[in-house]
């Protein structure tokens, strides 16, 4: 079955709280303002709009597992949407006599559902997740690389970059940091609160230390923040065994200074979610995700922009050398230095 795209950029709009940028001037002010230091916070994890960039304007945000589900039919199977993805997820735990489970040991913790997951996001897998960025700079990246230009009408003539402010919608788009601790949170107060009966919560805590996916499934929507240098650690009063930290093992996420969106609905892409109205029969009342179709004829100007600078010269390049690092050349690029100082 074909994945579904928006026909029109007037089409879009009904979606998206749009915007067309088609001159070099209003890219300018558009990168300017997002990119100015003294309006963003030092450190990633704290930034609160997050951005996404895609090579067409045209292609809705559905995630891959969602690509697979629909495009080959695999409902047919007789088995869930759930089912496939924590199959998935099992499946990649035990190959090779538990390799991912050793893996994720070496860091301290168990291999985690989440942990599995971006995994599989990493190396092209099927997976819940999109990958968006704390930096509007990483998402200009995306969606200028590999694009394509052959001069039409409307739609086909852009590629877009999305933002979503994370901080005008907590209760509903949660990150999942903030839910486990919440939740944590009201497991040490119903327990501080009993402490004549004897609760048993051996199968939820189990849940929430191994972060197994069939918890998070019916959240729908979360965002699973990046690599931060000390993890998210996570204690419970009552039971002082307990200690869950968490964090992202993985080189691209870091560099892109990524994270996640999790959407766990089969069929609708992310902007069904946030319609800017609570309807009739929806569950969420989120606003329009942001978007700017950008003119596929300023595509050369972003590149140089994000390679060289357009006001100040950069001192690292943002490339794929940069956004895709790779194990072998580290190693390859350390033995080079080595050789050129004498």
């Amino acid at each position: 079955m074909k994945i579904e795209t928006y026909s029109t950029l007037a089409d879009k709009a009904n979606y998206f709280d749009c915007e067309n940028i088609d001159t070099k001037d209003d890219f300018d002010k558009l990168a300017f303002y997002w990119t100015d230091s003294k309006n963003q916070p030092s450190r990633d994890t704290d930034r609160k709009v997050i951005f996404r960039g895609l090579t067409e304007a045209k292609y809705k945000l559905f995630n891959s597992a969602q690509r697979f589900w629909i495009g080959e039919e695999l409902e047919k199977l007789g088995r869930s949407y759930e089912e496939f993805i924590q199959t998935e997820i099992e499946r990649a735990k035990t190959f090779q006599a538990n390799l991912l489970i050793k893996f994720y040991h070496a860091f301290g913790h168990p291999a985690y559902d989440l942990s599995i997951l971006s995994f599989s996001q990493h190396y092209g897998a099927p997976t819940p997740l999109l990958d968006f960025t704390y930096r509007f700079d990483s998402a200009a990246f995306f969606a200028t690389d590999g694009i394509k230009h052959n001069p039409s009408t409307d739609i086909d003539n852009y590629f877009s970059i999305y933002a979503i402010d994370t901080s005008i919608i907590p209760r509903e788009f949660p990150s999942i940091i903030d839910h486990i601790s919440s939740s944590l949170s009201q497991i040490d107060d119903i327990l501080e609160n009993n402490k004549d009966l004897e609760i048993d919560t051996t199968s939820v805590l189990q849940n929430y230390e191994q972060l197994q996916y069939k918890k998070f499934h019916g959240l729908t929507l979360f965002h699973i923040p990046g690599f931060t240098p000390s993890g998210f650690s996570f204690k419970l009063k009552s039971r002082p065994h307990f200690n869950l930290v968490f964090n992202q093992h993985n080189l691209n996420i870091i560099n892109q200074q990524g994270l996640f969106v999790f959407n766990s609905d089969p069929v609708n892409p992310l902007e069904y979610h946030f319609s800017g109205k609570l309807e009739i029969g929806k569950t969420f009342n989120l606003p329009k995700i942001k978007c700017w179709n950008i003119h596929k004829s300023l595509n050369e100007y972003v590149v140089r922009y994000l390679t060289e600078g357009t006001h100040t010269p950069r001192i690292i390049p943002i490339d794929k050398t940069l956004m895709f690092p790779q194990e072998e050349l580290i190693a390859k690029t350390a033995f080079e230095q080595f050789k050129k100082f004498k």
